[in-house]
């Protein structure tokens, strides 16, 4: 096999290998409803699960970085998958809420590990110039699992039972860990292949100072702002979809995982225009085109509340695929941005960025679960997530152009 064929097998399994995993965390949430009926608990506790599962992802992210060198990808990669199988058996098992949630919180480690794998592993095959664009076909590629999954699991839970969408993807889990296993995957980039590296170490202290190093010094806070807060955009409106759409907007599983589906079609189109326009126009342009389209959504959804008073199907679902196709590319161009800083210290960097990222989206879904304790219905939480976002997002393109001033010669392809 030559090496060029070598690097497009390894790239269709690493990735199939990701999307596998990726959908467990996103085929049962048309269903959600469901489940929290079978289980017997209400909305709130239901987005239990979401919570413990951001934080088993915060506290994997967080400590990625202190062992990420001393495996391979590929190991790294086979860990992760049965994990993930794992986590499949007993969320179809599950017979109350604390089997479920423990499944997920073991799903999210998984996720969370098989993300900052192909992370890095695409940036050990990539150089400065093409790293942008691998990225960007990568979560192109990923963006499957979205679209699919809810839709998919929607289906299997209002023909069959919600149970059945963990069963069929333990068993495509199960067979990606096999062909992971059974293939040569390639680790490093050709110019680099024949390198000697130092031997990596499990030193989690000398991790800790180097996260201090790059909250303290480094551009990535300001840099990472503005996608912070859609990040936290994010988190709650995944938390409170099955209960606003199903509950409050009178749609079934199979509906609401149709919805869904057209947020993700606008995140999936969004991943096409950064390989352009970082490549020709620079980071201030890049920044600012994806800012504006995301802000045209939200300021939109407030505009149509002022006018017309309410939300409607049709107008968030028109908001939310708008949102969503700015939102991917910032996120690309945000963890491209992240890798290049200081590229020696890139599993760091990745590390921490997600870190940020994840808790962000943590947040988003523990102000879900205190507006739902206040009693606001779902409606008025997405109205609220809405406003507060756009606020802060503004706040964040202040300090993101301020910074790349400063930064424009490590930034700049």
């Amino acid at each position: 096999m030559t090496t060029k064929q070598r690097f497009y097998f390894s790239w269709i399994v690493m990735v199939l290998a990701a999307i596998a995993v990726i959908s467990a965390n996103t085929i049962f949430v048309p269903a959600t409803s469901y489940i929290a009926r079978d289980l017997g608990v209400e909305e709130a506790v239901m987005s239990s699960n979401m919570v413990l599962s951001r934080i088993s992802m915060i506290v994997c992210m967080f400590c990625f970085a202190a062992f990420a060198d001393m495996f391979t990808s590929r190991r790294l990669m086979q860990i992760g998958l049965v994990i993930c199988s794992i986590s499949c058996v007993m969320s179809a098992m599950a017979k109350n809420i604390y089997v479920f949630d423990f499944a997920q919180v073991i799903e999210a480690i998984s996720r969370a590990t098989i993300m900052l794998t192909m992370q890095l592993w695409i940036a050990g095959i990539s150089n400065k110039d093409n790293l942008a664009t691998r990225l960007s076909w990568y979560t192109i590629l990923i963006t499957i699992s979205p679209i699919l999954a809810p839709s998919v699991g929607g289906m299997i839970a209002e023909k069959a039972s919600w149970q059945y969408c963990f069963i069929i993807l333990g068993v495509l889990i199960f067979t990606m860990l096999i062909a992971v296993s059974l293939f040569h995957i390639q680790e490093k980039n050709a110019d680099v292949a024949g390198q000697t590296q130092p031997k990596a170490r499990f030193a989690p202290m000398e991790t800790l100072r180097e996260y201090r190093k790059v909250l303290a010094h480094s551009p990535l806070v300001p840099l990472s702002f503005s996608l912070g807060w859609m990040a936290w955009f994010e988190g709650g409106f995944m938390a409170i979809i099955s209960f606003l759409f199903v509950d409050e907007l009178g749609l079934n599983a199979a509906q609401s995982g149709g919805i869904i589906m057209i947020y993700v079609i606008g995140a999936f189109a969004g991943r096409f225009p950064i390989m352009y326009i970082q490549k020709h126009f620079g980071p201030r342009v890049t920044f600012l085109y994806h800012q504006s389209v995301v802000l045209l959504a939200t300021f939109g959804a407030l505009l149509y509340r002022l006018i017309v008073g309410h939300h409607d199907i049709i107008e968030i679902a028109v908001v939310m695929a708008v949102f969503g196709f700015g939102f991917s590319g910032m996120y690309i161009y945000s963890l491209r941005n992240s890798m290049v800083i200081e590229p020696e210290k890139k599993s760091v960097y990745t590390s921490l960025f997600n870190t940020i990222y994840s808790v962000a989206a943590l947040l988003g879904v523990l102000t879900i679960q205190g507006l739902y304790l206040v009693k606001f219905s779902s409606v008025n939480i997405f109205q609220t997530l809405i406003a507060v976002a756009t606020l802060f997002m503004l706040v964040g393109t202040v300090l993101h152009l301020n910074t790349l001033k400063k930064m424009s010669k490590v930034i700049t392809i």
